[in-house]
């Protein structure tokens, strides 16, 4: 009968999750589609690239908040503890404004000196500071919207987040080539529309999802327009302090660690990060649907965690984590058998066909081993184990990513293949300290919940 429980939790809560990947994956597609078909330059595609890096290391702090906020709502609501669960959410949209302003200062701010560090090439600098520029102005925009895409999830309230991915993809689809031409007749660089268009499609999401959260009361935890709050709540942020500490050091030491990570690309053959840069797409666009798969193991995680249910969180980190393995086998053979076909459809030029079949060949079967480790992350996450993700972050993006990728390639005739070979390299070593690390067994001695307690019991 539990055996039979967990597949139905999987079927009504996490299976749903691939249907919001499908949303994020056409997202995506219709951007870049639309860069494609406009622009249709490598570098343009290759600077979007490069842009998420500098994005994610400016909003480190933002993700570790929220993040940390997240579980602890996430906990709470496995505890029943409702009044918490309001003060989270509270907490969640004031920081995220405030943040979201945050980011928007330093990344205008530091966007001269940040673009001009990558070893990439003019057009692709262009191209680059064009999008950033307005991705940042509406930035307080994209992080409230991020927040409230969340929220539904922990409630598995996932009808309203479909609606409002609907209500993106609708207008991204209208508004992206729209802003496109827009910013053509006013002599901007058409890439600067792409990111207005982001901008524009997020505000109506936002709307949507103000109005259905905080007025409709659709998540059926009497949520009113009261709970908006735009004043910071300290004392949830106190009680809290450590675990958000240790969330912040390790979305600090994440975020940083992608950013080198594409610096010390940038600084290999142009070639090789171009095909990089175009070739990722396609595993992000498989990749999302096992990413939204795997990611519902944090609020579900969190809630049993919360319960004191340990034995449900590894029956179910064993059920998804065998699900998006064969799922990621799949996409595999299809890749490695179809690689010669994808290299002629993404290459611009036919000198660049060899070097993407050389990355399909190297990278596809280490994609997937890559996917899987994430069951073990994100159970480490939700469970609120902050030294756990401290571990996993710094020996996974550091010590297993950087330290390869700045060596390993150099010890290979050509320097592309290097590159894709190092790359495949570093998924199979995340996996392998992931796992270990999930086996220890760590993770099961950490609780927000009954940490609270403790500490409530103590004064």
């Amino acid at each position: 009968m539990e055996n039979r429980s967990t597949w139905q939790q999987i079927m009504k809560f996490s299976l749903p999750m691939t249907l919001i990947g499908l949303s994020d994956l056409i997202l995506i597609g219709i951007n870049f589609f639309w860069i494609y078909y406009f622009i249709g330059d490598a570098e343009a595609l290759a600077a979007i690239r490069i842009s998420s890096s500098i994005i994610v290391l400016i909003e480190a702090v933002l993700m570790g908040v929220t993040g940390a906020l997240l579980i602890y709502m996430g906990q709470s609501i496995g505890a029943k503890q409702m009044d918490k669960v309001k003060s989270a959410i509270s907490a969640t949209f004031s920081f995220s404004i405030y943040s979201g302003a945050f980011v928007m200062i330093i990344g205008l701010l530091c966007l001269p000196v940040l673009k001009g560090i990558f070893g990439a090439n003019d057009v692709t600098n262009d191209y680059l500071d064009s999008y950033l520029f307005v991705y940042f102005l509406g930035y307080i925009v994209m992080a409230l919207n991020n927040l409230l895409l969340m929220l539904p999830r922990y409630f598995r309230k996932l009808g309203i987040i479909y609606k409002a991915l609907g209500v993106t993809m609708v207008v991204n689809i209208i508004a992206t080539p729209l802003c496109m031409y827009i910013f053509q007749m006013q002599g901007y660089n058409m890439v600067a529309g792409a990111a207005a268009g982001i901008i524009v499609s997020n505000i109506c999401c936002m709307v949507y999802l103000v109005y259905s959260i905080f007025f409709k009361d659709s998540l059926e935890i009497s949520l009113s327009k009261e709970h908006i709050s735009y004043k910071l709540d300290l004392d949830i942020l106190k009680t809290n302090k450590g675990f958000i500490g240790s969330q912040v050091l390790s979305a600090l030491s994440f975020n940083i660690s992608m950013f080198l990570y594409t610096f010390i690309l940038t600084y290999y053959p142009q070639e090789s990060f171009n095909v990089y840069a175009v070739g990722t797409y396609a595993y992000a666009i498989f990749g999302l649907f096992a990413q939204n798969f795997t990611a519902s193991l944090i609020p579900l995680v969190s809630n049993k965690v919360g319960a004191g249910e340990y034995d449900g969180v590894k029956d179910l980190a064993k059920k998804i984590g065998f699900s998006v393995l064969g799922y990621g086998l799949v996409i595999a053979v299809i890749f490695f058998f179809s690689r010669y076909q994808l290299a002629e459809v993404l290459a611009t030029n036919e000198s660049m066909i060899p070097l993407f079949v050389d990355f399909f060949t190297y990278y596809t079967l280490p994609w997937v081993l890559n996917m899987v480790s994430f069951v073990f992350i994100f159970v480490v996450a939700g469970s609120g184990d902050g030294k756990g993700g401290m571990i996993l972050t710094i020996v996974n993006m550091y010590v297993l990513v950087i330290i390869p990728l700045a060596i390993v390639p150099h010890l290979f005739a050509n320097l592309s293949t290097g590159v894709f070979v190092t790359l495949g390299f570093i998924n199979v070593l995340t996996f392998i300290f992931s796992l270990g690390y999930y086996i220890s067994g760590r993770w099961e001695k950490a609780s927000l919940i009954k940490r609270a307690s403790a500490e409530a019991h103590a004064g």
